[in-house]
């Protein structure tokens, strides 16, 4: 029996994958690279804003949502008009969350890594964790993993299934392709729970048939988090 434990905020209609969006209405929410502008990255951060009921799709490819709405205009400006296709040394997920934490003026989000030298450094059990413990409450998390080859690629963790005591499952919605008809994920990630090693290679993209090591994550909270830091609110 298939038994996985999913996000809140999936609607299947029979045809397309949808959300409940900022409008409370269904609303588009899978995301594939040309159809907007971005990076993958930045494909993925908009999902997670559609399950987090904060966009629309139609705040995504409509100028004119942005006239009522100060976040959305925002949203707009700083990662379809002004962030194309910013992709550098797998550290993107921290720039992204620091704009969208202007275009909120909360700490919406918050990102981790299992790189030693970044200041949001944990280890890859810990990172294991904090992956799990997000789909537990049923909210999708942000994946970035590296290839062998050094190259990034990010994508969005909206179920999970223990294969083993060694392996833990993702379903994914991956902007890299396309989602076929009659299905909810188009990607699978096998993450290696027992690796000690922050670096290796050891987790599995399944539908690359590829090694791969998932080394960076962007949760976001439903309930902003209380910080010091003065946004501005007119950038």
């Amino acid at each position: 029996m298939f038994t996985a434990k999913f996000i809140k905020n999936i609607i299947f209609d029979g045809e397309r994958l949808r959300a409940i969006g900022r409008s409370g209405r269904p609303t588009r929410v899978f995301a594939e690279q040309g159809d907007l502008d971005g990076s993958c990255a930045v494909y993925s951060l908009l999902m997670m804003l559609i399950f987090h009921k904060k966009l629309d799709w139609e705040d995504l490819t409509d100028r004119g949502c942005a006239k009522d709405n100060d976040f959305v205009d925002r949203i707009q400006r700083l990662f379809l008009y002004s962030f194309k296709s910013l992709c550098r040394g797998g550290h993107i997920f921290d720039d992204l969350s620091s704009k969208l934490n202007v275009c909120f003026g909360e700490k919406l989000s918050e990102v981790f890594t299992t790189t030693p030298e970044r200041f949001n450094s944990v280890s890859r059990r810990e990172l294991h964790e904090k992956i799990r413990a997000q789909l537990d409450v049923r909210r999708p998390v942000l994946l970035g993993f590296k290839r062998n080859s050094e190259k990034g690629h990010a994508l969005v963790a909206i179920a999970y299934k223990r294969e083993s005591k060694s392996r833990l499952r993702l379903f994914c919605l991956d902007p890299g392709r396309m989602l076929p008809f009659m299905q909810i994920w188009n990607n699978v990630i096998d993450l290696d729970y027992l690796s000690p090693d922050n670096k290796t290679t050891t987790d599995i993209n399944h539908y690359e048939n590829d090694k791969v090591c998932v080394d960076t994550i962007l949760i976001i909270h439903d309930n902003p988090l209380i910080q010091d830091t003065h946004f501005d609110k007119k950038i």
